[in-house]
């Protein structure tokens, strides 16, 4: 009996001995199984994050998503591969069959990474393993909807330069202009539809080296909205006072002292928000461009009438132009900026310091509801790098300054400003 057992004692260590790679194989994979799941997870959650970051910041971001990725995985080998899209309703099937029913339109934004790690247990011909590394993927996707009601004001460069044809366009620039205004409205009469309480509202501004408003007659006036003395000659010889100006950045001003040649030929008005978009668009379409370039005129007259008749919850003001100031006003918009006229507008509504005299800090606007307004301005440039405008970049900042190279293109720009701020995760 003694001698049997001996004999079963030997063949369990037999046993035992053969079975010891199959167990430590099983060992090896059950652990980095268990930590391609955990990585796996971790990059699913990276993901998430880089796209809300994304959506927020709306561009197509690698290094963003990659800076995220790289936070999350710390133990990786190496980011084999990030993948950042952004799409517009009409790359989406279900936006776009959403769109024909009477639903709101959406961005959606789309992160994806496959990351390389190092195995704990590569195995080898005996023991089984996953190899020397093991890929891991993730994904995930964000959309931006029309949540907000939005006071939209377009501020739009009415000089000769409009008249062109582009390489973005079958049309010249204003005239493609005056098409995508109307598209926009009608993104936003889908909105409204959906919630008349609190719709969309639009309004515009126009300049060239002046701008045109309606008096309390009903008569066109133009107006400069600088300060400055009349001097023999050009306009480029008067004197200019920009902290003058400044401090009377918000009042309304009376006809200008000069009218340079070709200004009074340019027809268009400030049109004040509305949401009866097909009269906005049928006065629009009457407007014509002549003249030259001051984007200084048209944004101390936007802010005058964000001041005047904001309403919404969300100021939107759009500056769209094809070039560079007119010579001397080129300057005159740089030192206005640097003083503060484009933060004294976000301000205002944001809440925030003022740089005019007499004109305490702001403590922001507010909706009839009570509710606290909040103000972004941007830039949207006619296949033109607006980076070289000097004045209307640090006016609404380079992140907010847009190079168009199509109609689509500004379109999708407008509607994606429109939008909420930070995207929600979509399954």
């Amino acid at each position: 009996m003694k001698h049997s057992m001996n004999k079963q004692s030997g063949h369990a260590a037999m046993l035992f001995a053969i079975m010891i790679p199959a167990l430590f194989g099983v060992f090896m994979l059950g652990s980095d199984g268990a930590r391609a799941l955990q990585t796996k997870a971790r990059l699913e959650e990276a993901a998430e994050a880089a796209v809300l970051a994304v959506s927020a910041k709306d561009e197509e971001d690698h290094q963003l998503a990659q800076d995220y990725i790289d936070h999350y995985l710390y133990d990786m080998k190496s980011l084999e591969a990030v993948s950042v899209r952004k799409l517009s309703c009409e790359e989406i099937p279900e936006c776009a069959a959403g769109i024909e029913k009477g639903e709101a339109r959406f961005f959606e934004y789309r992160v994806a990474g496959k990351a390389q790690h190092q195995s704990w247990f590569p195995g080898d011909d005996v023991i089984a393993g996953f190899g020397e590394s093991f890929d891991v993927t993730g994904s995930s996707k964000a959309r931006r909807y029309q949540s907000q009601p939005v006071d939209i004001i377009f501020v739009v460069d009415f000089s000769d330069s409009m008249n062109l044809d582009w390489t973005g366009g079958s049309k010249s620039k204003i005239e493609d202009l005056k098409d995508i205004i109307e598209d926009v409205t009608n993104e936003l009469s889908v909105y409204n539809q959906l919630y008349p309480e609190h719709p969309h509202r639009v309004a515009i501004t126009g300049y060239n080296r002046r701008t045109i408003n309606t008096g309390s007659n009903g008569k066109l006036i133009i107006r400069d909205q600088r300060i400055t003395t009349l001097q023999p000659g050009y306009d480029e010889k008067d004197i200019f006072y920009p902290q003058k100006t400044i401090n009377q950045q918000f009042v309304v001003k009376g006809a200008a002292q000069r009218v340079p040649s070709q200004a009074e030929d340019a027809v268009f008005k400030d049109i004040f928000f509305t949401t009866n978009f097909t009269s906005f668009i049928n006065t629009v379409n009457d407007f014509q461009a002549d003249g030259g370039t001051a984007s200084l005129q048209g944004i101390i007259r936007a802010g005058q009438i964000v001041k005047a008749k904001a309403v919404n919850p969300k100021q939107l003001v759009i500056i769209l132009s094809d070039g560079e100031d007119y010579k001397h006003y080129a300057g005159q918009t740089e030192k206005l900026v640097n003083l503060g006229m484009c933060k004294n507008i976000l301000n205002l509504v944001n809440g925030g310091p003022m740089t005019v005299n007499g004109m305490a800090d702001s403590k922001g606007m507010k909706t009839p509801d009570g509710e606290q307004m909040n103000a972004r301005m941007a830039v949207i440039g006619f296949d033109y790098e607006l980076n070289a405008n000097v004045g209307l970049r640090n006016c609404v900042g380079k992140d907010n300054v847009y190079k168009a190279e199509n109609k689509d293109d500004i379109l999708n720009k407008i509607l994606s400003l429109i939008t909420e701020e930070v995207g929600h995760l979509a399954q």
